[in-house]
């Protein structure tokens, strides 16, 4: 998993530095912006995963800034927290309006600000999650392969009728059922704890499943791991062996 990406959007230059000392300490990627329209710019050409916004800025004010964000197709979804010395609820209004996601004052606690850039960066990973669940559940019922997504813990997301047929998983099952259930009483090229265990990206192994139907079963085995070599998702992709 790659760092998250902050944009800093500040003209004051003390505070973009420590802003970048303390997200970076955070393992964050940090981008640097030091006006409204600099700021614009990098939110659409850096592709930024949350954006600190200032709102007293030169050229653009950060109202200003976060409506123009909302309003193009590229940038509408990036949280943006605004950064601000103002404590008036009519400035925290104008920031709603405009489309801001959170508020922290200056001078700004540090505990606070990283809860609450923690909290909209998981909340960003969620909907995209959402989105691609929704992707997989139009493309998988229409290809040939058998496709299955589990979770780090081997639990079933994602399977396709094809997959369910090949593991002879029924319909009831699929959701939340841990995979190994289904793998460990079938004849495998491999055994289950090298499935289970190995480092390398790709597996490559062959099934003997239980279901006459099919002689045999080339099976692909990903693992997509994370920065810490913590297992995040396994992709499973099945053929009918040759």
């Amino acid at each position: 998993m790659n760092k998250a990406k902050i944009l800093v959007a500040d003209d004051i230059k003390q505070n973009v530095k420590l802003l970048r000392v303390i997200l970076s300490a955070s393992d964050y990627d940090v981008v640097e912006a030091y006006d409204g329209e600099e700021a614009l710019e990098k939110a659409k050409t850096e592709n930024p995963d949350l954006i600190l916004l200032d709102i007293m800025m030169p050229k653009l004010t950060g109202y200003e800034v976060c409506r123009r964000l909302r309003e193009d197709a590229s940038t509408k979804n990036i949280p943006i927290i605004m950064i601000t010395a103002l404590h008036e609820m009519n400035d925290r209004i104008k920031g709603i309006e405009a489309g801001a996601n959170d508020f922290v004052s200056k001078p700004f606690n540090k505990t606070e600000l990283l809860a609450r850039v923690k909290s909209l960066l998981q909340m960003k990973h969620e909907v995209v999650k959402k989105d691609e669940t929704t992707i997989l559940d139009a493309i998988l019922p229409d290809l040939a392969e058998g496709v299955v997504v589990t979770d780090g813990q081997w639990k079933i997301q994602h399977i396709n009728q094809t997959a369910q047929e090949f593991l002879n998983i029924r319909e009831t099952d699929k959701q939340n059922k841990d995979l190994l259930v289904y793998l460990s009483p079938m004849k495998l090229s491999v055994s289950i704890d090298t499935i289970i265990n190995t480092r390398e990206k790709f597996l490559d192994f062959q099934i003997s499943p239980s279901n006459i139907q099919y002689s045999g079963i080339s099976a692909r085995m990903t693992k997509i791991l994370n920065n810490d070599g913590s297992v995040t998702d396994i992709i499973f992709i099945l053929r009918k062996a040759k």
